[in-house]
Order: structure tokens, then C-alpha cells, then sequence
């Protein structure tokens, strides 16, 4: 919620951000559908509670980290490409990558998650993000 909030209400301008970054041949980023893929990841990040400490709940957590992670990188880069501020880069440089880290080393020592889905999450968790770049670029 802290990185939504940053996003777009607090400074705000994520989307006049992203159609800077990622500009489109067609058409800006819809606002509705930066809202669905918003609170679509919001419901998602409450699976791992419903799961508990199982390995669907371990594997549902990491995947939601490995995207919110990615998430962050992409905002780096943006920051590092245009040269400016990027709504989101903030939270998601000072929660997300340390949370994602945190969680690698807890869940990979612990043995609650095989290493092969936590390099699957990462290589979708990366996709996803490639996917959405060549989508808005269209």
C-alpha cells in the first residue's frame, strides 16, 4: 500500500511518469488498468496468509516479492534513464529489494522453498515486467 500511495497519491504522477519512460506508439497507459494491476497484486499479497507456512504459501510470498522486487529495479532504471524521479522508487528501492533479499536467504536456508522455483519466480517475475514494457511500447 506504502508504494501504491507513493505511486500515485503521494507525490502522485506515476502515470505521466511512465508514458515518459515507456512511451507508446498509440496510446498513454490507461489509468484503469494501472488501478486493476494494482489492486490485483494488493489481493495477491494476501494469499500467503490464507496458505500459512506451507510450501504454497512460501511460494506464493516469493513470487509476489520477486515481482515487487523487479518492480523496484524497473523504477532504478527509469530514475537512471530519464534522470528524474520516479513515483514508486522509493519505497520500492527501501522496502521492496530488502524484503525480497531478506526473504531469498530466510526461505532458501530454511529449505522452504527449492531453489528451482525460486529462480522461476525471478526469470517470470523479470518477464512479466519485459512483457509490460513491449505491451505499452505497441
Amino acid at each position: 500500500m506504502l508504494h501504491v500511495t507513493e505511486e500515485f497519491l503521494f507525490p502522485g504522477g506515476f502515470s505521466e511518469w511512465y508514458n515518459e519512460f515507456v512511451p507508446s506508439k498509440t496510446s498513454k497507459v490507461k489509468t484503469g488498468y494501472l488501478v486493476w494491476i494494482n489492486t490485483l497484486m494488493i489481493g495477491v499479497c494476501i494469499l500467503p496468509v490464507y496458505f500459512g507456512e506451507t510450501l504454497h504459501g512460501a511460494s506464493v510470498w516469493y513470487y509476489v516479492a520477486a515481482i515487487a522486487a523487479i518492480n523496484a529495479c524497473f523504477h532504478i532504471w527509469g530514475v537512471a534513464k530519464l534522470k528524474k524521479y520516479s513515483p514508486g522508487v522509493i519505497t520500492g528501492t527501501l522496502l521492496y529489494l530488502p524484503l525480497f533479499v531478506a526473504g531469498t536467504l530466510y526461505l532458501l536456508n530454511k529449505g522452504d522453498l527449492p531453489l528451482s522455483k525460486a529462480i522461476t519466480a525471478l526469470l517470470l517475475a523479470i518477464g512479466y515486467h519485459i512483457f509490460s514494457v513491449i505491451r505499452q511500447k505497441k
